[in-house]
């Protein structure tokens, strides 16, 4: 005969763990005053929301009407909500100097080389590091260039 499952104050919680004493004493036992409180912040909440929707558009007619006078609009700090997507890097290239340049320009005479040809190439070419584990630093880099393609294991080349 399979057991009961208890429905207690110490019957197992959500995630799967017996609840501790004081945790059963709080189980739906917030006051009753609890629910006006949340209720109240609720409608507070909304209201800010409905006041801040209007600011916008005030802000906005703003806007316009200096754009139309040909004045430029203030900048103001912009809410988050009013800013466009966030652009991430990329559009700058690698530095001048760096060891991803460095790679590049190894790779670049051709062919298929292994993570340690391009650690020596690399050097070779002037490179400047006291790096003592350069050849794992140069797989790291290998794998973040988009430029270059993994061909087998601990082989790469330029697409």
């Amino acid at each position: 005969m399979p057991r009961r499952k208890k429905r207690g104050p110490y019957a197992k919680a959500t995630n799967g763990r017996r609840r501790g004493r004081r945790a059963a004493r709080m189980v739906g036992h917030y006051g009753p005053g609890m629910g006006q409180a949340l209720s109240s912040l609720k409608g507070y909440v909304a209201e800010l929301m409905t006041q801040r929707s209007q600011l916008d558009a005030q802000i906005q007619a703003v806007e316009q009407a200096l754009r139309v006078m040909g004045a430029p609009a203030p900048h103001a700090a912009a809410t988050p909500a009013l800013r466009g997507p966030r652009k991430r890097g990329g559009g700058r290239g690698l530095r001048a100097g760096s060891l991803k340049e460095f790679i590049l320009k190894v790779l670049a005479g051709g062919g298929v080389m292994s993570v340690a040809a391009v650690a020596e190439g690399v050097r070779a070419a002037g490179y400047k590091t006291k790096n003592k584990t350069l050849a794992k630093s140069v797989g790291i880099a290998l794998t973040q260039l988009p430029g270059v393609r993994k061909i087998s294991r601990g082989k790469f080349r330029l697409k």
